[in-house]
């Protein structure tokens, strides 16, 4: 008896590798949508808080100037 299963291991191989595309395409439309709504996110909060800003008349955050440079540490001059 001959038992030919050549082409039902080809059809069963040709339904993993597709569904494999599929698995990892949909993680990957997923992980792209994630992204496109935190940039929307961070753009927006950012806007907002420039906004903010702009209503309250200051320059920066906490109506405080910013800080005098560090003077560099090192050995004391002789």
């Amino acid at each position: 008896m001959y038992n030919d299963y050549g082409g039902l291991v080809a059809g069963y191989g040709l339904i993993f590798i597709l569904g494999i595309v599929i698995y990892l395409g949909s993680i990957a439309l997923v992980l792209w949508i994630g992204y496109l709504i935190m940039r929307a996110a961070v753009k927006n909060g950012i806007l907002a808080a420039d906004k903010a800003r702009r209503e309250q008349g200051g320059q920066f955050p906490g109506g405080y100037p910013p800080a005098p440079p560090m003077q560099p540490h090192g050995p004391p001059a002789r």
